[in-house]
C-alpha cells in the first residue's frame, strides 16, 4: 500500500515501462519513445516512471535518454568526464551528484534565464 500511495502523491505524468521495455504514457494513453520523454521533460514536465512490479525506475530511464541523445549526436556529458566518473572510487561522489552538481546546474539555468530576460529587455527598449 505504501508504493501505492506514493505513487498517488506524485504531481507530475505518470510513465509505466512494461517487461518488454515499450514505455506507455498513461494520461495520453499511448506509447512513447526516449525522444518523446526528452521532449516532455525539456518542455518542463516532471515524470514518473514506474515498472510492472511498481518499482521506481524513473532514474534508470533518464539515463537511457541521456544515452540515446548522445547517439543522435546530442553530446550531453564529454567523454573526459565519463571516464572521470568510471575511475572514481570515492564513495562521496554520490554526494557530490546528489548536493554540488545539482545546485551548480540550478545557479546556471537560473542565471542564464536572468542573462536572457535582461537581453530581451534591452531588445525591447532598443526597437520601442
Amino acid at each position: 500500500m505504501a508504493k501505492k500511495k506514493k505513487q498517488e502523491e506524485f504531481d507530475g505524468l505518470l510513465i509505466k515501462r512494461y517487461k518488454n521495455r515499450r514505455l506507455y504514457n498513461t494520461e495520453e494513453k499511448s506509447y512513447v519513445s526516449y525522444e518523446d520523454l526528452a521532449e516532455i521533460v525539456r518542455d518542463g514536465v516532471d515524470i514518473k516512471v514506474i515498472d510492472s512490479s511498481g518499482e521506481d525506475v524513473t532514474k534508470a530511464v533518464l539515463i537511457q535518454v541521456i544515452l540515446e541523445e548522445e547517439k543522435n549526436d546530442k553530446t550531453v556529458l564529454p567523454t573526459d568526464f565519463l571516464f572521470q566518473v568510471l575511475r572514481s572510487k570515492d564513495n562521496s561522489l554520490q554526494d557530490f551528484f546528489k548536493n554540488h552538481l545539482s545546485a551548480s546546474f540550478a545557479a546556471y539555468l537560473k542565471t542564464k534565464e536572468e542573462f536572457d530576460n535582461r537581453f530581451r529587455s534591452v531588445l525591447e527598449m532598443a526597437f520601442s
